[in-house]
């Protein structure tokens, strides 16, 4: 009966703590040189992270930075997104609120820079 009653306040435990977000060098090592894909904002959504701080969309490219508060978008509406990652996945993190989820790729994977 103990050990049954520790193991549910081990699993509530669990449940009581989100994941901690990525820190400023764990984003950095993966998305900086890589590409993100999934879903943002209810819709498919890729991104690449060039070294020089430009980010590449299908259609559009801009200024990232990768600081103390996440991505952050300067100049831009959308401010600092958080990261949670475990290994290739990627959860977006805003305001403490789920902002979407994908995988890291490879390198520009899906040739966004268009070179």
């Amino acid at each position: 009966m103990i050990i049954m009653r520790i193991a549910t306040v081990a699993a509530l435990s669990v449940v009581a703590f989100p994941a901690l977000a990525a820190t400023q060098e764990e984003l950095h090592d993966a998305l900086v040189g890589n590409t993100f894909q999934g879903d943002m904002g209810g819709g498919g959504y890729s991104s690449y992270f060039a070294e020089d701080g430009t980010y590449y969309d299908a259609g559009t490219s801009g200024v990232y930075e990768i600081t103390e508060d996440g991505v952050c978008y300067p100049g831009t509406d959308f401010g600092c997104y958080q990261a949670t990652i475990d290994g290739t996945s990627l959860e977006w993190m805003k305001d403490g609120q789920s902002a979407g989820t994908g995988q890291i790729l490879e390198g520009d994977a899906l040739n966004l820079r268009g070179e």
